[in-house]
């Protein structure tokens, strides 16, 4: 039986945060520590802002603010939350609160838009995929 991992203070998420991704501001929303930025997966892409929300020990939440996804976008939670990761996937590809949110969700979400990008281009997901049946978020 593996170790649990230890959990990363909200503290030093937020000090990593903002070191590595400065345009990010924290707030607190329905009393959860949350960050605000903005992604620009591509220069010809709009600049996306996604709302991170935390709520430890579970896996943050993403949620793009604006532009507005397209409703038939694949990937998504049935909140409208960004499926960045398989968490049946091999560990080094899962979050775990061990992990740093600027290291990992971050670049997970603006790769997440990049694909995107592609999809709304060619109709294809040109990313691994697992399978998603009515995926709520845990």
């Amino acid at each position: 039986m593996r170790p649990r991992p230890s959990r990363l203070g909200i503290g030093l998420q937020a000090m990593d945060i903002r070191k590595h991704w400065p345009e990010f501001k924290y707030f607190r929303h329905q009393n959860a520590p949350t960050w605000t930025g903005p992604l620009q997966p591509y220069d010809s892409s709009p600049t996306y802002v996604i709302r991170v929300e935390y709520r430890p020990p579970v896996a943050p939440t993403i949620q793009v603010l604006r532009p507005v996804i397209h409703s038939n976008a694949p990937h998504r939670f049935s909140d409208g939350s960004l499926c960045l990761y398989w968490p049946k996937d091999s560990d080094k590809r899962i979050w775990t609160p061990d992990k740093r949110i600027a290291a990992t969700i971050l670049p997970w979400a603006a790769e997440w838009l990049a694909v995107y990008e592609v999809w709304l281009s060619t109709g294809e997901w040109v990313a691994p995929e697992a399978p998603h049946h009515s995926l709520k978020r845990r």
